[in-house]
Parts: structure tokens; sequence; C-alpha cells
């Protein structure tokens, strides 16, 4: 099972691929200052994705951004 400890999950709309790309300024932001297990990750932008491409017709991108510590 996969931690990743100080995450911060930040969504995006818009096409990589189209001339205007992704937006630079998230419209969501999930911070984490614990140990977070990948699969709650992967659960929680594997919902706000599907909300964001069904609803509003857009494309939802993540950034994900987590600290490494070697102990």
């Amino acid at each position: 099972m996969t931690h990743y400890d100080r995450t911060k999950i930040t969504f995006h709309r818009g096409n990589a691929f189209a001339p205007e790309g992704i937006t630079p300024e998230p419209f969501a932001t999930l911070t984490f200052n614990d140990l977070v297990e990948r699969e709650l990750i992967d659960t929680i932008c594997d919902l706000v994705r599907k909300h964001v491409n069904e609803t509003h017709m857009d494309f939802c991108n993540i950034k994900l951004t987590s600290e490494d510590w070697d102990c």
C-alpha cells in the first residue's frame, strides 16, 4: 500500500490540446498534512474528475504534489 505525506492536490479546468490550454488557477485545492493512502487520493480525484467532466462538460486536470521523507 502506497502512502503520501503532506499532499496537495489542485484541480484545474481546460484542455491541454486546445489553444486556450489548462487554466493556471485551480478551481479547487485539497491538502493533507499527514500520511494518506494513494487509493484514497485516486478515489477523490476520480470523483471530482467525473463530476467536472459530466456536470460542467469540461476537462478536469489534476496536479499532485507531496513530500518524500527518508527517515
